[in-house]
């Protein structure tokens, strides 16, 4: 093995992850036609979001080793071919070199699971390409745990299973970030110097496919008048909105979130879209990381969010007019734990909102801060808290 491999599977195992990628390499024939001629070397090769890099950090995401592999202590490379077609979409995916049926089906699974790449191009027009990418899966040291807790997966054992996932964008959250801070500026907010952000929430399939991306309230933004800062015009609010639900609906698919091993059919996500140079240059707060921040007693409180809730309180003022509703609410948790710049992002009626505000503000700050690759950085949540008269 070369040196590129042996670092490529140093990452994997870095990742404490059962299984590793080598490196994706063109497949062997010159040319392959299936209904037309298949290119396997371009001037302008395909290119995976987040580069290949990327692609093995969704491959070793992706794949879940089969239950049925670990109980029989299955382990073995698999060489997968697969064709990159002119629109960028993975197609054609076949085993050209198996280890097991159960291995082979999970690595197919895996990579005709791949969102679409950039597509390679030869004299300036899209044409497919073949790939040939060997997959290695190798057995985890604990594999009497994994099975244990698909066997029994109770919130007991852990606050997520071995199997449980959340969505991950492809390349990271450092891709989506980049995606995010990169969306057009409509020419009329940028003739009035708009600053504000568009907060979306998306809605993913078993797939990851994006399959609804609506604004979670009218966008929290200004605009320059005079000199003077105000709050946007309602036309101006809907092209912002128009333009962020265009931009976060063309995002490529996610790796889906998986709950005990399977694809989970609906999962919701609010991202926002930044709009105005001084906002998008600010420092990077990320909307997951490799580590979550950990509280005190996750599994026994709740979690954050409900210990947010139960702090609180209904003002009395909104009990005698009768104010029930939901409050969505963004906060960060910052590098060592301690949450920080609350924003209502909406609201039935601004008498909840100090309760809320307060009660984020009486929170203890995280046991664990957030850490990506390795280092402590700040994320963000939005969360919705409910207030309704019994």
């Amino acid at each position: 093995m070369n040196k590129h491999l042996l670092l490529i599977s140093s990452a994997f195992l870095l990742l404490s992850r059962p299984i590793s990628a080598q490196s994706l390499s063109p497949t062997s024939s010159d040319t392959v036609r299936v209904g037309g001629k298949i290119y396997t070397y371009v001037e302008q090769m395909p290119v995976f979001p987040g580069g290949q890099a990327a692609l093995f950090q969704t491959i070793g995401q992706t794949i879940i080793y089969p239950t049925e592999a670990l109980q029989q202590r299955l382990e073995g490379r698999v060489f997968v071919n697969f064709v990159v077609g002119s629109s960028g979409k993975v197609q054609d995916v076949k085993i050209s070199k198996g280890a097991h049926p159960l291995l082979d089906n999970e690595a197919m699974r895996a990579v005709s699971a791949l969102p679409s790449f950039t597509p390679g191009k030869q004299v300036g027009r899209p044409v497919p390409v073949a790939f040939t990418l060997p997959i290695v899966f190798k057995l985890p040291t604990n594999i009497e745990q994994i099975l244990a807790e698909r066997a029994n997966p109770t919130p007991q054992s852990s606050i997520a299973t071995s199997s449980d996932t959340e969505a991950k964008y492809p390349g990271g959250p450092e891709a989506l970030l980049a995606y995010l801070a990169t969306a057009p500026c409509p020419e009329a907010a940028r003739a009035a110097q708009v600053q504000g952000r568009v907060f979306v929430k998306i809605k993913l399939d078993s797939d990851g496919r994006i399959t609804e991306a609506k604004p979670l309230a009218s966008p929290n933004a200004t605009q320059l008048v005079n000199g003077k800062s105000r709050a946007t015009t309602e036309a101006l609010n809907k092209v912002l909105e128009q333009t962020a639900i265009q931009w976060v609906a063309a995002m490529p698919a996610w790796i889906p979130a998986r709950k005990n091993g399977a694809a989970v059919a609906s999962y919701s996500i609010t991202l926002p879209v930044v709009f105005g140079p001084s906002l998008v240059a600010t420092e990077k707060v990320y909307p997951y990381a490799d580590q979550m921040p950990v509280f005190k007693n996750p599994v026994e409180a709740g979690g954050l969010q409900a210990s947010i809730q139960r702090a609180a309180t209904y003002p009395p003022q909104a009990m005698r007019n009768k104010v029930q509703g939901t409050v969505y609410v963004y906060f960060v948790v910052n590098e060592v734990g301690t949450l920080e710049q609350a924003q209502i992002i909406s609201s039935p009626s601004s008498e909840l909102d100090a309760s809320v505000l307060a009660a984020i503000r009486s929170q203890s700050a995280a046991i664990t801060p957030a850490q990506h690759q390795g280092k402590p950085v700040k994320v963000f949540y939005v969360m919705p808290f409910n207030f309704r008269m019994i």
